[in-house]
């Protein structure tokens, strides 16, 4: 016979945030009704691209409607799918929250954030390697070259994963007009730092590598990226510490100033130094955004515990 933990579907080492969400997340009606939206347009779009060129011949792969794949691609999982998270903290410090038991269960804010936001990156992925097959049809169609798709696709990864983010921190609030307000506020500066930062890329043309300049500009966007997925999860813990220490101000003004100040700062630097201090730039603002409310370390939790 076999014993229970040995049939379990998750290993104990995933935390237990991450595996409660994950369970919710798939029976959800809302994520049912994704899937099942994102592989009827996905088959709707892959099906007129295959009758253009049928019909039209080869000169269809230039029509406009061949772009269809990509564009509910880009729609799903950067529009809507991010959307799903718009209440994620509102079970723990919303009305009958649970963020008290789950602070004192030893999982610190960090764990929590860190939690749902690998719940939305999974639930991503899911629905992005279920769009496996027609990636390979559109592939021997002949519309579709690799290098082009795995830039696509890295794009849309890191794009999801900042809005998730960023909805993430945002549902903190109780209110859902300032959840809108802090949600738009945060899309709007991450586009304006994206195309801020990647003009920086016009000054490697001079280099004549092609491989140079399309790393940079990938680095650029990557950096871009997981800079606004620091803001989201601090703008979260942020809220989290509220509930946990009303007495102690939050530090969600400084990542609001901080959000604001990034375009400029980008511009500043691109504008001095190109594409290499936009880079050094953006990496020293990712470890600057995590050093504003790094939480208590794992040896200062334990010296609170002791009598």
């Amino acid at each position: 016979m076999v014993s229970g933990s040995e049939t379990s579907d998750f290993p104990d080492r995933l935390s237990p945030v991450f595996v409660r969400d994950v369970r919710q997340g798939l029976r959800a009606h809302h994520f049912v009704w994704v899937f099942s939206l994102l592989q009827l347009l996905a088959l709707i779009s892959t099906l007129v691209e295959l009758a253009l060129i049928q019909v039209i011949g080869e000169r269809a792969q230039g029509e406009a409607l061949s772009g269809m794949f990509q564009v509910v691609l880009i729609v799903t999982l950067c529009g809507i799918l991010p959307l799903t998270m718009f209440g994620a903290l509102q079970n723990e410090i919303g009305p009958g929250r649970n963020i008290e038991l789950l602070l004192t269960a030893s999982l610190t804010r960090w764990q929590l954030l860190r939690g749902k936001l690998f719940v939305g990156c999974a639930l991503s992925g899911l629905l992005l390697g279920s769009l496996l097959p027609y990636f390979l049809i559109r592939y021997f169609l002949g519309s579709l070259e690799p290098t082009n798709a795995f830039l696509l696709i890295g794009a849309v990864v890191l794009f999801n994963a900042a809005a998730n983010a960023i909805i993430i921190g945002a549902s903190g609030y109780t209110n859902y007009v300032g959840r809108c307000f802090v949600i738009g506020y945060f899309l709007m500066f991450l586009l304006i730092s994206l195309i801020t930062s990647l003009a920086a890329s016009n000054f490697t043309s001079a280099t004549g590598m092609r491989v140079f300049e399309v790393a940079t500009i990938a680095g650029i966007y990557a950096c871009v990226a997981i800079l606004f997925i620091a803001f989201g999860l601090q703008l979260g813990r942020a809220r989290v510490r509220l509930f946990e220490n009303p007495i102690d101000p939050p530090s969600s003004a400084v990542v609001f100033i901080l959000v604001f100040a990034t375009p400029f700062l980008i511009g500043i630097a691109a504008a001095a130094g190109g594409a290499i201090a936009t880079l050094i730039l953006l990496t020293l603002l990712i470890l600057l955004i995590f050093k504003i409310d790094p939480g208590a370390s794992k040896k200062n939790r334990l010296k609170g515990l002791q009598p």
